[in-house]
């Protein structure tokens, strides 16, 4: 008897633990919907149809990047435009990642021109929340700055603290009303690591410029994850979410029904630790990709078939 009743005891407090979590949800990121996975997608390739799809698939939201450097050219400004309203026909909110491509400065030490860039970007992060907020879950400021590819000024250990706190401040004279997530770390902060010293430097100066530690925990388990979790709650005081996962559909994987397979299980681990947030990579294949992994990490092909993933997907998050 008293087994069953310890129990029914920890049945309830897990109940109790996963309201809390949902309530710590939904405060943090108001227009997220009770389906809080998403889906990545190109807005070069982003239409009506597909945003029809992965609503019909059990999806919460979408998420595509957008580059601060280019929303000058009219063309590009279109094209981001069209991505909205493609996301707004289905009903599906936008967890928008924001970056530039271009080097921010021409010297590492300039301090006062990773300034001046942090101004700028925090102007178009603004610009882009007055067009689109209603749309949008949350703003995600960068896309894996810790990997040189995406950091083209490169010494991230002495660059980013200066680009960063200025764009902190800048946002903080006229605080968005959308949350505000950052950074979206190729790998979640760990002690002593670039990334955790550069957040507790902004954390620390900016206490309230995020809502979140954003992270791709690519290639983790579910027991290093909830690690990845819970440092960043102990040493940021904010939750984590996972703005980027996938799983290629490599003969090495499985082929494609070990693509869903490995996803399947992603998502059960994601929601049995209560991620706040979570967005796979991605809807469709991507041909533009350097090589094959890269090409295939879609639920779909390139030319929109259904993979196995796809439909193992929808069963799943459909059944919630």
């Amino acid at each position: 008897m008293k087994i069953k009743h310890l129990k029914k005891i920890g049945a309830l407090a897990l109940m109790i633990a996963g309201a809390t979590t949902q309530v710590h949800a939904s405060e943090t990121f108001p227009n997220l919907p009770a389906k809080n996975i998403g889906v990545q997608v190109k807005i070069q390739n982003f239409s009506a149809a597909d945003a029809a799809q992965i609503k019909s698939a059990g999806f919460g939201f979408v998420r595509f990047g957008v580059w601060s450097d280019s929303l000058t050219a009219k063309a590009y400004q279109k094209q981001v435009s069209d991505a909205f309203a493609a996301a707004g026909s289905a009903g599906l909110p936008v967890l928008l990642t924001v970056r530039a491509i271009k080097p921010l400065t021409a010297s590492a030490d300039n301090t006062a021109e990773l300034a001046g860039a942090g101004e700028a970007f925090a102007k178009a992060v603004t610009g882009l929340e007055t067009s689109y907020g209603s749309q949008l879950v949350a703003i995600e400021l960068w896309n894996e700055p810790d990997l040189e590819t995406y950091w083209p000024t490169r010494n991230f250990d002495t660059t980013f603290v200066p680009f960063m706190s200025a764009v902190c401040k800048s946002l903080q004279g006229k605080p968005p009303a959308t949350p505000v997530v950052g950074y979206g770390f190729a790998r979640p902060p760990t002690a002593g690591s670039a990334s955790t010293v550069a957040l507790n430097r902004i954390v620390s100066e900016y206490p309230k410029c995020l809502s979140a530690v954003s992270y791709h925990p690519y290639g983790m388990t579910a027991t290093q994850i909830s690690n990845a979790q819970a440092f960043i709650q102990q040493n940021f005081h904010l939750p984590g979410v996972i703005s980027e996962w996938g799983i290629s559909a490599l003969p090495s994987n499985g082929g494609a029904e070990g693509q869903a397979s490995k996803i399947n299980a992603f998502i059960g681990d994601v929601k049995k630790l209560k991620i706040p947030l979570t967005s796979i990579y991605e809807w469709k294949n991507s041909d533009s990709g350097s090589n094959e992994r890269e090409k295939n990490f879609g639920l779909l092909t390139s030319d929109g078939q259904p993979k196995p993933a796809r439909m193992s997907i929808e069963a799943l998050l459909k059944a919630e």
